[in-house]
């Protein structure tokens, strides 16, 4: 029997994962650190069945799905093609050569990546169906970037999450790409300039990013990967930033009806 605490939510979280999740949002919770391929298929679809209602989400013929079993929420990853995914090992017929990504293996010698992967695609996952229960106004998760902070002695100007400039960084580093391995200040630069070979305009480019990041980090929207040049989406980040997003490209019709 389904608890009632279960019964409650379950209901919402369903046309949540089916409407709201695309392309892009299974990628990353499948964490492809390139996002998609002219190959890839992605699919996601609801069924009920004699035991309650399913929803599952193909990356080809891998897959990640939630149902209700019992009185719990479960939710489980499967791995039919572990080609889609990276392992950080040496060639095989050489493991003491150098370690570099390489494709996962069927065999039971990758069997920590599979699990470290499927572990952390379905924590992805729930994380992000957590968010449809969050009842914080947006009013009140955007005034804590939408106003100037301090961090470590020094001011920090408020964010402008519906002016062209701050809404296209938070897009940018809210890619599906950069979900799993982080970004680099080269990555942002790519997706905001044309390549240059100017290395003095190279240096300047790179400085604006630079304090633009840094204005990120103050707002605590990312977080800076200990001994790396990369940075990722704090939880928080993930959580402020998808709804500010949401809100910009939302018709003031919807708007008004959600507000009704």
């Amino acid at each position: 029997m389904i608890s009632r605490a279960l019964q409650r939510i379950y209901p919402a979280l369903i046309p949540h994962a089916v409407m709201s999740f695309g392309r892009e949002q299974v990628l990353r919770f499948m964490g492809r650190p390139r996002g998609a391929h002219a190959s890839d298929q992605v699919q996601t679809d609801r069924r009920r069945g004699p035991d309650g209602v399913r929803v599952k989400h193909w990356l080809n013929k891998n897959s990640l799905k939630a149902y209700d079993k019992g009185s719990v929420l479960r939710d489980e990853a499967t791995i039919n093609e572990p080609k889609d995914f990276r392992v950080w090992r040496g060639p095989e017929n050489n493991p003491a050569g150098k370690n570099k990504w390489r494709i996962l293996r069927r065999s039971v010698a990758d069997l920590h990546r599979r699990a470290h992967v499927s572990r952390a695609a379905t924590g992805r996952y729930l994380t992000a169906l957590a968010a449809v229960h969050v009842s914080t106004p947006l009013a009140q998760e955007a005034a804590t970037v939408c106003q100037p902070v301090r961090r470590e002695g020094r001011r920090h100007r408020a964010l402008n999450p519906f002016g062209q400039a701050d809404a296209q960084l938070l897009a940018i580093i809210n890619r599906g790409e950069f979900a799993l391995n982080g970004f680099r200040n080269r990555d942002v630069r790519a997706k905001l300039y044309e390549a240059t070979d100017d290395s003095k305009l190279l240096r300047h480019q790179t400085a604006a990013i630079g304090r633009r990041l840094l204005l990120l980090r103050a707002h605590g929207l990312i977080k800076k990967v200990s001994r790396t040049h990369r940075y990722v989406v704090t939880a928080k980040g993930r959580r402020i930033i998808t709804a500010l997003l949401a809100a910009r490209q939302a018709s003031t019709e919807q708007l008004t009806a959600f507000a009704a």
